[in-house]
């Protein structure tokens, strides 16, 4: 024999074997059962297919009788014999062996109960090896596949008819005008002002998550003592715990402690979604975020109904007729009043009264109201239910993380890799400092300090003032002075002023607000008191608009709050201002609402 015909041979004997491995394998199919019977060379028909898994069966029922043992299986036979077993009728059933078990199941007459169990047993097995089959057959995954169309296709028609006749969700337009709403509210809330950042800046802000920072509150806490007698403990808290154990808080923190910028969170996070562990039960809640000093001039506070017009939100006239009264039925509206102590003294019972009765209105919704603490005594509105809580001055892990914050914002907006190694050698020296330097540490003490300290020790290159006062005097020097000195930028509202001319405009108008209750002013109000104020400044040449833009526009210290309005970037420097700002000019005489 020649080699050639030896390595066909071979070959032939090769090819042979793997056909037959091939055949005798059985092919994967959904793993329903996990010893499937061989296909030789088909898969084997159900009276087979019975026998050969009754085979197996056999060790199991050895105690039950020779003729008995028979039966049953005979009796599986004849049920697979009399029904019509095939695919259309697999798929109708959705492919599930017990439920082809529970149609199929008919037991002959006269079996004994051993002997019934042997016949469900075997059937049940027989039912889940006949659907194994199929999903290892090579044609199941196209037909799978049309039988799925169909199946979505008739769910699609039932839905449909459904809803024809029940007709759309009765909540349909308040989940979608409030998906609508949380997505404006997010966009809103997202970004922030970091002062020395974004003070003349046209970008927006930056991300809040840059300038939040979760801080600590105290409160007071009932506990029992030794004789079972409740005690109220004062105990420090971080602000998420505090907000997670009561619906109804009442936060008091001083001028630039980041209370409205915890509103702004709370806000984004609601709107978001996205609280933590702590807050998990608020991702439910709506925002709603009432700033108090937008309604010192309406004759009454808002109701739910107005929540949105009143605070300008663009989509107030898309919002379902009752939608918000739900919400706040519900349960589910998160009330973020800020600012009692922005509200004039003449308003604040007004104020007391209004809160007072949407709590009674709405006990479930949540609300945080925040203030000075000057402004309203600890207990106030303690009769409502609301928990008292003051924010505390940070701590030096809260300082450090600031002010990794505030120099990565300005990272961002650095143009070159020098400006970015120069920031960092200003970060590693301000965390020295205020880690070294007793003085430093004393003024660092909330959000608004800490962005003093960073945005003065990179406008002063690291060379720090000492005490407060020196601060503010130096952060007054930048703003109104060095910031567009060194930029070289000069007239270019067509006035030019000087340091001591800005300020003592600033403080008129500081005093001005102060002494009428006001935080914020219409724009012909402010260009008229500079009218005045610069008839006594004969050196100032300029109109009152060209001052008015000039002081908005480049001393960094004034900001538009709305269209035609106008107040200070943050109430403490309003306060510093006009403490030193005597003769501001005659009250106001604006009508507005009646003194309660």
């Amino acid at each position: 024999m020649s080699g050639t015909e030896v390595a066909l041979i071979r070959l032939a004997t090769t090819v042979l074997g793997a056909a037959t491995k091939a055949l005798l394998t059985p092919r994967p199919g959904a793993g329903l059962v996990p010893d499937p019977v061989r296909p030789l060379p088909r898969p084997p028909k159900p009276d087979r297919l019975a026998k050969v898994l009754a085979g197996r069966l056999s060790e199991a029922y050895a105690d039950l009788p020779e003729h008995e043992r028979l039966a049953a299986l005979a009796s599986v036979q004849d049920t697979f014999a009399a029904g019509v077993l095939d695919t259309d009728r697999l798929f109708a059933l959705e492919l599930a062996p017990e439920r082809l078990h529970a149609e199929l199941s008919a037991p002959a007459p006269g079996l004994s109960a051993r002997a019934l169990g042997l016949y469900e047993d075997l059937l049940g097995r027989c039912c889940a090896h006949l659907v194994e089959q199929l999903t290892a057959h090579p044609s199941f995954a196209a037909r799978a596949a049309v039988e799925q169309v169909r199946a979505a296709g008739r769910t699609r028609e039932l839905v449909e008819d459904v809803r024809d006749r029940v007709g759309p969700r009765p909540d349909a337009a308040d989940l979608d005008f409030e998906r609508r709403y949380a997505e404006f509210m997010a966009a809103a809330n997202s970004r922030v002002e970091l002062f020395g950042l974004t003070l003349g800046r046209s970008a927006g802000g930056w991300p809040l998550e840059t300038a939040y920072i979760g801080l600590e509150v105290s409160g007071e806490y009932g506990t029992a003592d030794w004789l079972g007698l409740d005690h109220p403990v004062r105990t420090t808290v971080r602000i998420e715990q505090a907000l997670g154990e009561r619906d109804r808080l009442l936060l008091r923190g001083p001028a630039g402690s980041g209370k409205s910028t915890l509103v702004q969170w709370l806000a984004l996070n609601a709107a978001r979604q996205s609280f933590g562990d702590e807050l998990t039960g608020w991702n439910r809640c709506v925002p709603f975020v009432l700033r108090l000093r937008a309604f010192t001039a309406l004759d009454v506070l808002p109701s739910p109904a107005d929540f949105l017009r009143a605070t300008g939100i663009p989509l107030h006239g898309s919002a379902p007729a009752g939608w918000a009264d739900r919400l706040m039925h519900q349960g589910r509206a998160l009330v973020l009043v800020d600012g009692v102590d922005e509200v004039p003294d003449r308003l604040r019972k007004r104020t007391e009264r209004w809160l007072k009765d949407l709590i009674v209105a709405y006990p479930r919704a949540k609300y945080v109201v925040t203030t000075r603490p000057s402004a309203v005594p600890e207990t106030w509105l303690s009769a409502s239910g609301f928990e008292p809580h003051t924010l505390l001055a940070m701590r030096q892990e809260d300082v450090r993380a600031f002010i990794g914050h505030w120099h990565r914002a300005a990272r961002s907006e650095c143009g070159s890799e020098e400006e970015r190694a120069e920031l960092d050698r200003y970060e590693n020296a301000l965390r020295r400092a205020v880690g070294t330097r007793r003085d430093l540490g004393l003024l660092a003490t909330n959000p608004l300090m800490c962005a003093l300290l960073c945005a003065l020790n990179r406008d002063r290159r690291m060379q720090l003032p000492r005490a407060r006062k020196e601060l503010y005097d130096a952060a007054l020097d930048m703003l109104l002075v060095r910031r567009d000195t060194e930029r070289e930028i000069v007239g270019v509202e067509g006035v030019d002023l000087t340091r001591e001319e800005q300020t003592a405009l600033l403080q008129r108008l500081a005093y001005w607000l102060i002494r009428n209750g006001l935080v914020e002013a219409r724009q012909e109000e402010a260009v008229g008191l500079l009218t005045d104020w610069l008839r006594s400044m004969s050196q100032v040449r300029g109109t009152p608009d060209q001052v008015f833009t000039h002081l908005l526009n480049r001393s960094g210290l004034l900001r538009e709050p709305a269209p035609g309005s106008v107040g200070f970037v943050h109430r403490t420097f309003q306060d510093y201002l006009g403490a030193k700002g005597g003769g501001g000019g005659p009250r106001l005489r604006r009508p507005g609402p009646p003194c309660p």
